[in-house]
């Protein structure tokens, strides 16, 4: 009985095994389960926060990093023939120099390198979702220009020509692609949507849409950047694997304590660990580390130029998408203007045909157009770090 006094204090710690199969049929389950509702960007990023498979993926191995940054050798013995128990823990695996020191500080770097890849994907989080929403917004709205023109009765009137009524049909075609790439670019985004937040396909999903001047654009500072602190994170993750590496080809003293159960007193045991062949890891651990120092010029250059290209990109969607809804709104005018001619003049049939065509072709890029300034903006948005609302 003595002897099994260790290995009760040992499982007094322990963590139980508890069974979390998984099935697609289960996790089909899960998500369905989901509420749907009316939701404006802020609510949807919220509850994306707390469902999103990556953010619940990284959120889970932040946790179990910060774990091993507690745990700690111990080593339990018995030895039933002589009726001798004990146990024995190396006092080092909570000291904060040495190869344990090391092990610890390359634990709290992998906990906050994972930490600001966590930051980094809630930013991509919030763009994807703020165009998923604009573009919801854009489209929602969006008409294609109706052709109500009969061509047949114009040429059997023989008041349009059939070349007038060949360019009629091709613009009433053109109006119906355009109808139907609204209604599949919609059905689209709004299951973008669904898979970020994420829902069901059944659930009830309704978008409160955001405000003209979503999302700001803010002056954040570029080190303040998640791409930039991640690349950081990483580069003073390799950096303590370095030093692990340096203090690992040094000999180490390991000093443990045994107690006896049986009346017979302590013992002590103390161990020379005289690595072998050290330097090669810690050599290659250094040139990791250079590789991690070039990831970080390379993502400060990366941020320097996105920012003035996504800049500019916005700048030029932005006088794009203008232009071409003026264009749109005068061929709408002239189409309108073309079918009052109709009514009093002869010969107007062929050129109110010439004009429902360019009509539809504008509205086809207008709408293009607009949808490019939506991703510009957020781009713009993104680059800055402000994807989030207006007021964040």
């Amino acid at each position: 009985m003595r002897c099994l006094i260790p290995f009760a204090l040992f499982l007094t710690s322990c963590v139980a095994y508890r069974p979390a199969p998984v099935d697609y049929a289960s996790t089909a389950a899960a998500i369905d389960a989901y509420p749907g509702g009316r939701l404006d960007f802020d609510a949807a990023y919220a509850r994306a926060l707390s469902t999103h498979h990556e953010i619940l993926r990284l959120n889970a191995l932040a946790r179990a990093a910060g774990d091993d940054l507690t745990s700690a050798a111990v080593t339990v013995s018995a030895n039933t023939r002589d009726e001798m128990s004990g146990a024995m823990a190396d006092p080092l695996a909570l000291a904060k120099t040495g190869p344990r020191g090391a092990e610890a500080r390359v634990r709290a770097c992998e906990r906050d390198e994972i930490l600001a890849e966590l930051r980094l994907e809630e930013l991509t989080l919030a763009a994807d979702l703020a165009e998923a929403f604009l573009i919801e917004r854009t489209l929602a709205g969006w008409r294609a220009p109706e052709i109500d023109l009969d061509a047949a009765s114009f040429r059997d009137a023989g008041l349009a020509s059939d070349a007038g009524a060949a360019m009629l049909e091709a613009a009433r075609a053109s109006a119906e692609a355009e109808r139907r790439e609204i209604a599949a670019l919609r059905e689209s985004n709004l299951a973008r949507i669904r898979h970020l937040l994420p829902l069901g396909p059944e659930a009830r999903l309704e978008i409160v849409p955001p405000p003209e001047d979503f999302p700001a654009i803010g002056e954040t500072p570029i080190e303040e950047r998640p791409d930039l602190q991640y690349a950081l994170a990483r580069y003073r993750t390799a950096d303590a694997r370095f030093r692990q590496k340096v203090v690992e080809q040094y000999p180490s003293l390991e000093i443990g304590s045994e107690i006896g159960f049986d009346g017979r007193g302590l013992g002590g045991v103390a161990a020379v660990r005289l690595p072998v062949g050290a330097s090669a890891p810690a050599r290659a651990a250094e040139r990791r580390r250079e590789a991690a120092r070039a990831e970080v010029e390379g993502a400060l250059l990366t941020a320097r130029e996105e920012i003035v290209r996504v800049r500019q990109a916005y700048e030029t969607a932005l006088a794009r998408a203008r232009a071409s809804a003026l264009s749109r709104h005068g061929m709408e005018a002239a189409y309108a203007a073309a079918l009052a001619r109709i009514e009093v003049e002869p010969d107007a049939f062929d050129p109110a045909a010439d004009i429902a065509g360019r009509a539809v072709a504008e509205a086809t890029m207008a709408r293009a157009s607009a949808l490019e300034l939506v991703r510009a903006r957020v781009a713009l948005a993104r680059a800055m770090s402000r994807p989030r609302s207006v007021t964040q």
